[in-house]
């Protein structure tokens, strides 16, 4: 099957557009003639990355579609992005250690590298403890950066995040923490891959679930004389 695709849907924070890019992915999986199950873990899989952009922008404004090919179908997001970083310094200085509490969570580490992308990068070698290896805050593990990386050029993978978490074979206590988040995400346990990428305003989410074993339907048997 050649790549088929969605049509492209204008979408904000808004519950109208929101509504909008839902009805479209329905009549979308529908045409891919999933069985229910898989139907509906495709509208599942939607809903929360429609949420996760809710949460994790102040205004967003972008395309939303879905395509499919033999193998997987993905929900792609593009667009412009505004985060108000003021105001969630404010937050912060009103905690009581002046930390982000927040980021406890899947989603909420997403939520964070896209709000705070430049700065992560920029920590990754600054912060590289020599006697260990190990990075500080790298909590989307990442690892080190060549020297003079363009950030633009940096795209974070769910799947190689989880493959990291499943070969670490230390018994450290935040990569417990970290593979427990992981399994307990709807969102992890939704999709096989989760792209993005982030360049100054714009940012760019793949979202991805393999559909080869679902897609087809059972066939009936032809039957000469007798069915078993």
């Amino acid at each position: 099957m050649a790549c088929r695709e969605s049509r492209r849907i204008d979408v904000g924070r808004g519950a109208a557009l929101t509504s909008e890019a839902m009805d479209e992915a329905e009549a979308f999986v529908r045409e891919l003639d999933l069985d229910q199950k898989a139907a509906l873990r495709m509208r599942l899989l939607t809903e929360e990355v429609l949420e996760m952009l809710r949460s994790m922008l102040d205004s967003f404004s972008g395309l939303f579609w879905l395509e499919a090919d033999e193998r997987e179908c993905r929900i792609c997001i593009d667009g412009t992005a505004e985060v108000d970083l003021a105001a969630e310094r404010d937050l912060l200085s009103a905690s009581t250690d002046g930390k982000n509490v927040s980021v406890k969570g899947f989603t909420a580490k997403l939520t964070q590298f896209v709000r705070h992308h430049k700065e992560y990068l920029a920590r990754l070698n600054a912060l590289m403890n020599l006697s260990s290896g190990a990075f500080v805050d790298d909590y989307l593990y990442i690892g080190a950066l060549q020297p003079r990386v363009d950030p633009s050029a940096v795209r974070w993978s769910m799947a190689d995040y989880r493959q990291f978490l499943l070969d670490d074979e230390t018994a450290a206590e935040q990569v417990a923490a970290d593979r427990d988040e992981l399994e307990k995400s709807i969102l992890a346990n939704l999709a096989d891959d989760v792209k993005i990428g982030v360049k100054e305003d714009r940012v760019q989410i793949t979202v991805t679930r393999k559909i080869r074993e679902e897609k087809q339907k059972p066939k009936h048997r032809k039957c000469f004389g007798f069915c078993f």
